[in-house]
């Protein structure tokens, strides 16, 4: 089986909250080289000649913060240009996918009417327009999966989402479960509904062998980056979630490596 729940390797050094304004700085200094470079500006102009696509957001309301998801989702839809469908469900005693699912089942209209899903949590940041540029940089370079990076002053787990400097996108061969996800319609038959999981260890790398062997593209889009607001992996019994990960990759033959699945690190588009 898979190797990849047998170390912490891989893993993005923690945030020193102590350089908190320092490492935010760098964020804007990055945010300005993107903002007056003339590629981002040709992606945009590329985006505009074609329609509004039609987006589904799912997210899941959790109870003793019940008003954060409806935030970071108006943050997503203010002034975006897309045909937006939102549908929140509450979460209930259940795994995030199958609360995601519920989300989906519940929004309306089939996920086939849609061109992209995107799957957010309620513990972001992120600066207004992310939602239209994400989308433009995905449907240019071609990711059918994709996640934006995490910014310098982020919480994050692995180093290759990392905001990378000079680059507006990169194609990997990993893509997190969230704290928000994109996904494309070519892709929805294979990922949805979700594998059942408690804590949804291991999805991220059945996505990355259904992803290669369907021979469409995942990623990371530097463009666009998000700060985790809560470290990582602090709520939970990560034993159990990693053992339940285990059984997830055996019962599904998933074998991919370390090594193979972090290989992959390429700029696809440069800022």
């Amino acid at each position: 089986m898979s190797d990849f729940f047998s170390s912490h390797t891989g893993s993005a050094a923690p945030i020193d909250s102590r350089r908190w304004k320092q490492l935010r700085l760098l964020d804007k200094t990055y945010d300005a080289r993107v903002l007056l470079g003339r590629a981002m500006g040709a992606v945009r102009r590329e985006a505009a000649e074609h329609g509004p696509a039609r987006v589904l957001i799912v997210g899941i309301e959790v109870p003793s913060r019940a008003g954060d998801i409806h935030a970071v989702v108006d943050r997503l839809r203010f002034r975006s240009r897309q045909d937006i469908t939102v549908s929140i469900a509450p979460m209930l005693d259940q795994g995030k996918f199958a609360n995601i699912d519920l989300a989906i089942e519940q929004a309306g209209r089939p996920l086939s009417a849609h061109d992209w899903l995107v799957i957010v949590d309620d513990d972001i940041a992120f600066e207004r327009g992310l939602l239209d540029d994400m989308i433009a940089v995905a449907a240019h370079t071609d990711l059918a999966l994709a996640q934006p990076a995490h910014g310098i002053a982020s919480h994050a787990t692995y180093a290759v989402t990392r905001r990378r400097f000079g680059s507006l996108a990169r194609r990997t061969d990993f893509v997190e479960i969230g704290p928000l996800t994109l996904v494309r319609s070519d892709l929805f038959a294979d990922l949805v509904p979700f594998p059942a999981s408690r804590w949804c260890y291991g999805i991220d790398l059945m996505w990355s062998e259904i992803v290669r062997r369907k021979r469409r593209r995942m990623g990371v889009v530097d463009a666009t980056p998000i700060r985790h607001l809560r470290p990582v992996a602090v709520s939970y019994n990560l034993d159990a979630a990693w053992e339940e990960g285990r059984s997830l990759l055996i019962r599904h033959g998933v074998e991919i490596n370390r090594a193979e699945l972090f290989a992959r690190d390429e700029i696809v588009l440069r800022a």
